[in-house]
C-alpha cells in the first residue's frame, strides 16, 4: 500500500530557496494535503497547523456559528431576547480584539495562543454542569460568551503566525487549506451532534467536555510551530512603522479610551483602510441582521434539529468547505477589493432567496406546501451564504494585510476585528426589532446595505491604482 513519505516533505536546509519546481510524483510518495505545491520553508509550519486544526475543529466546531443559538432554544427553550444574544455573542465577542491586539504586539505568539485556545475549552467543558432550566439558559449564553471571547484571542494571534510563516504570494492558498479542514471537522461535529440532540437533548453534558478534550489535545500539536523571525522582533520591540503599537503599556491597554484612541489614530492614518471598514460595516450589517430572525423563523416552522443545524450552520459550512480552494486561487490572483464584490453578490441573491422565504411562509403558516417551498428557498439561501462564507473568511482573516504597514498586522486585525465585534453586538438587536416592527422587510433593509458595500468595493478597486502609487 502507498505510503506519505511526510519526513522527506517536510525537510528543510538552510539553503533551500523560498519556492521550488514541481517534481514528479511517484506512487510511493503521495502528497495528500498538497505540502508539496507550498513554498519550501513553509511546509513544516502548515504541516503542523494542518494536524492542529482536526481536533482543534471538534471544539470551534461546536462554539462557533449557530449552534450555540440553534441548542439555546431547542434545549434551553431559550427566548427571543437570549435567542438574539447567542447569535450576536460569536462576533461581539472580537470588541477585545483590538485589546488582544495591543497585548500580543512585541509578545511570543505561541505562548499566547495557547492561553486563549486553553481558555476556550475550559469554557466549554464547563456546559457539563449547566442544568435544563431558564437559569441554565442564560448561563449557557454567558459559557458560550467566554468561549467566544478568548476564540476572538486566537484568531487575532492566528493574524500574527500566518504573516510570519506564509509569503503574501501563497498565503491566500494556504490559509484556504487551513480553513477548509477546520471546516470540514466542523461540519462533521455538527452532523453528528444534530442527530445526537434529535435522541437525546440532554446528552449535550457529555459532547463539551469531550470537544474540550479534543481542543486541549490539538494545543499540544500547535506548539511544534515554529514562528519565523519572531526573535528578532522580540529583541527590537519599537519597531512599529505606523506608530500604534509602540510602547503600548499592557494596563492601560485595557482602557476603552485608550482603545478608541488608538482605532481612530490608525483610521486616520490609512483613510483608505477606514473607507474599507465602512463598506465592511454596511455589508456586515446586511447579513447579520437577518441570523436571529431565521433562527426563530426556521425553529417555529420545526422542531427537528437536524433540519435547523443543516439550513443555519451545516448547509452554510458545506458550502465554505467546497468553495475554499476556489477562493483561495481566487484571492491570491485579483485581491481583496475586487473579491469582496464577488463574495457580496452571492450574499446579495441568497438575501433575496430568505425574502422569497420568509413571504411565502406568511402566505401559507408552517402548514401545507407553503412549509415544503419555504424551507427549500431557505436551503437555497443556506447554499449560497455558505459560498459567500467561503470567500469571506479568506477576506475578512487577510483583508487588513492589504492595507497593513510594517510589523502593525495584529494592530490592524484588532482593529477590524474590534469593529466586528461592535456590529456582531448590535446587529442581531436591530434584526429582531426590524422583523418585529416591519416583518419580512427586515430582509430588504439587508438587501439595500448589501447592495451598498458592494458598490463601495467596486469604488475602491477602480481607484486603487492611484492612492497605491
Amino acid at each position: 500500500m502507498p505510503t506519505c513519505n511526510f519526513s522527506t516533505i517536510l525537510q528543510v536546509r538552510e539553503h533551500d530557496t523560498p519556492t521550488i519546481p514541481m517534481q514528479r510524483r511517484s506512487s510511493t510518495d503521495l502528497d495528500p494535503i498538497g505540502i508539496r505545491s507550498l513554498p519550501y520553508l513553509s511546509r513544516r509550519n502548515f504541516y503542523y497547523e494542518f494536524t492542529h486544526l482536526i481536533p482543534w475543529g471538534l471544539l470551534a466546531g461546536m462554539i462557533e456559528g449557530n449552534a450555540g443559538a440553534i441548542i439555546l432554544k431547542q434545549t434551553f427553550g431559550g427566548g427571543k431576547f437570549l435567542v438574539a444574544t447567542a447569535t450576536a455573542t460569536p462576533i461581539a465577542s472580537l470588541l477585545f480584539s483590538s485589546i488582544w491586539g495591543v497585548l500580543c504586539a512585541g509578545r511570543p505568539k505561541l505562548r499566547l495562543a495557547t492561553l486563549f485556545g486553553a481558555g476556550a475549552a475550559l469554557c466549554a467543558a464547563t456546559v457539563a454542569f449547566t442544568p435544563r432550566s431558564p437559569f441554565g439558559a442564560t448561563l449557557f449564553v454567558i459559557q458560550m460568551a467566554a468561549a467566544q471571547i478568548f476564540l476572538s484571542g486566537l484568531v487575532t494571534v492566528r493574524a500574527a503566525l500566518w504573516r510570519h510563516n506564509y509569503p503574501p504570494e501563497a498565503r491566500g492558498k494556504i490559509a484556504a487549506r487551513l480553513q477548509a479542514i477546520r471546516m470540514l471537522v466542523g461540519i462533521g461535529t455538527l452532523t453528528t451532534a444534530s442527530f445526537i440532540f434529535d435522541k437525546d437533548p440532554t446528552l449535550y453534558r457529555w459532547i463539551y467536555p469531550f470537544v474540550a478534550i479534543c481542543g486541549l489535545g490539538a494545543l499540544l500539536i500547535l506548539q511544534k510551530l515554529h514562528i519565523r523571525h519572531e526573535k528578532s522582533e522580540l529583541r527590537h520591540p519599537h519597531s512599529s512603522t505606523s506608530g500604534v503599537a509602540q510602547n503600548a503599556p499592557s494596563l492601560r491597554a485595557l482602557s476603552p479610551s485608550y482603545i478608541v484612541q488608538q482605532i481612530t489614530r490608525l483610521l486616520h492614518a490609512d483613510p483608505h483602510f477606514a473607507r474599507y471598514l465602512a463598506f465592511q460595516m454596511c455589508f456586515g450589517f446586511s447579513v447579520q441582521f437577518v441570523q436571529p430572525v431565521l433562527v426563530e423563523i426556521v425553529g417555529n416552522a420545526n422542531s427537528s434539529y437536524t433540519i435547523n443545524f443543516l439550513i443555519l450552520d451545516i448547509i452554510p459550512k458545506i458550502m465554505v468547505f467546497a468553495s475554499l480552494s476556489r477562493w483561495g486561487h481566487l484571492f491570491d490572483r485579483i485581491g481583496v477589493l475586487r473579491f469582496r464584490v464577488l463574495t457580496g453578490s452571492c450574499a446579495a441573491i441568497g438575501l433575496l432567496c430568505g425574502l422569497a422565504a420568509t413571504i411565502v411562509l406568511g402566505m401559507g403558516g408552517a402548514e401545507g406546501p407553503y412549509i415544503k417551498l419555504a424551507l427549500g428557498l431557505f436551503f437555497l439561501r443556506s447554499i449560497l451564504h455558505g459560498l459567500h462564507m467561503g470567500g469571506g473568511s479568506l477576506a475578512w482573516n487577510l483583508g487588513h494585510l492589504h492595507f497593513t504597514k510594517g510589523r502593525d498586522a495584529e494592530v490592524y486585525m484588532g482593529v477590524h476585528q474590534t469593529l466586528t465585534g461592535i456590529r456582531g453586538l448590535l446587529s442581531p438587536y436591530i434584526g429582531i426589532l426590524l422583523f418585529w416592527s416591519i416583518g419580512w422587510g427586515v430582509w430588504v433593509v439587508s438587501v439595500l446595505l448589501c447592495v451598498i458595500s458592494i458598490l463601495g468595493f467596486h469604488s475602491l478597486a477602480r481607484t486603487e491604482r492611484t492612492w497605491k502609487s
